[in-house]
């Protein structure tokens, strides 16, 4: 088997996979439309002399992180031909994507996953989840008169993007939006959408949506500040004369049931996105920890069998000014793989430093081994900052 980039030449071998694996059907049309960007990510295939068997796209992106842009190896379009499952093609994909993703600079990796499990074996690990609302018309919250105006069917990008760049950088995790992403990722077969304006005539708020079967379907909705927020809902609470419920796709910390005025509707939590960290020590000298008033010193241990960089002890310096650094131990002062103080997974480390679960409570359930000092000096030391994504490929 060869692990190598698909080019050109493979386009219509990558299609049918796509197609099959995908259950979906490309027009000539949209298949010239990818042709033309084909070389836009980059695709690797598994290859049984000239037969593509097994494949997955590379994105190049970047993130928020604690305010500070990462760049990240976004995976997509994993598929094989149902004759060739389980033969190991996926795991070499996975390996070799890492190799990848390291040599390009990439100290994070996402995806989606059609299996968790799957995935966890790589390294991956949830990070972050959605909270999913489904509210009766009836139940919708109420009306508050506030300044500023709705504008429907704003499809300027530079007014949304404006929005959405200072929204989300309270998260972790978001991505950062190019033009590109925006054209072809975000407003792609969007039906409608609304921009709140303040009395200054500032974009503050917008919301991307369909009306289906008389249900409102958010399919992205960001604001700045509360006013704006209200803005919004009076523009969806207007439409209660042809809708019977309307559904909201939020993250976990958002405060919508303290809000309505029966918080006794459908909520649900949904697992969304996996990251894995792809390169500890440039990410640990690149990540934003807090500032204290002391250094922190730590020997951590990092199980990573699929990214073998990664693996092993490490002295861990985190300064007070909030500046990381990952150190090989110099196995020669005779400091042995159970000396260390921490022992950790990377997807562990990965949604620990994201802000998915925080140490202590990954320590209590046995995810994190370390004591329960050096958990609470952990939790000092990792700013707390929820993770939210609101992008799917």
């Amino acid at each position: 088997m060869e692990i190598r980039r698909l080019t050109d030449q493979d386009f219509d071998a990558n299609i049918a996979l796509a197609e099959y694996a995908f259950l979906y059907t490309l027009s000539e049309q949209q298949k010239e439309e990818r042709r033309k960007r084909f070389g836009d990510e980059a695709v690797w295939g598994a290859f049984d002399g000239p037969e593509l068997c097994a494949k997955l796209a590379l994105m190049p992106l970047e993130v928020y992180v604690h305010g500070k842009k990462i760049k990240m190896g976004g995976i997509g379009g994993v598929a094989t031909w149902p004759e060739k499952r389980r033969q190991g093609m996926v795991s070499q994909l996975l390996r070799r994507s890492l190799e990848e993703m390291k040599k390009e600079g990439q100290l994070l990796s996402y995806l989606h996953p059609f299996s968790v499990a799957f995935y966890r074996k790589y390294g991956w690990e949830l990070f972050t989840d959605n909270k999913n609302y489904t509210i009766p018309v009836e139940k919708l919250p109420v009306r508050k008169s506030v300044p500023g105006r709705v504008v429907r069917e704003v499809r300027d990008i530079d007014t949304l993007k404006s929005v959405y760049d200072r929204a989300v950088i309270r998260y972790n995790g978001p991505v950062v939006r190019t033009l590109k992403w925006w054209e072809q990722r975000v407003m792609n077969g969007i039906p409608y959408t609304a921009v709140y304006y303040n009395e200054a005539d500032e974009p503050e708020a917008y919301v991307l949506y369909a009306i289906e079967e008389r249900k409102w379907i958010t399919e992205e909705i960001f604001w700045i500040n509360d006013t704006a927020r209200q803005g919004l809902w009076n523009f969806i609470i207007n439409h209660d004369s042809k809708l019977k419920e309307v559904q909201m796709k939020l993250p976990v910390d958002d405060p919508l049931s303290l809000l309505l005025p029966d918080p006794m509707v459908k909520q649900e939590i949904e697992p969304f996105f996996m990251a894995r960290i792809v390169d500890a020590v440039k990410f640990v000298e690149a990540y934003p920890f807090a500032e204290s008033a002391l250094d922190h010193r730590f020997v951590l241990h990092i199980e990573d069998q699929d990214a073998p960089w990664n693996e092993g002890d490490r002295e861990w310096k985190i300064s007070g000014s909030g500046v990381g650094g990952l150190e090989k131990v110099n196995s020669a002062e005779g400091l042995r793989a159970d000396a260390a103080n921490i022992r950790i997974s990377i997807g562990i480390l990965t949604a620990m430093l994201l802000g998915y679960r925080r140490p202590s409570e990954l320590q209590r359930i046995g995810l994190l081994e370390a004591s329960e000092e050096t958990a609470h000096l952990l939790d000092t030391s990792i700013p707390a900052r929820i993770p939210y994504m609101a992008d799917y490929f």
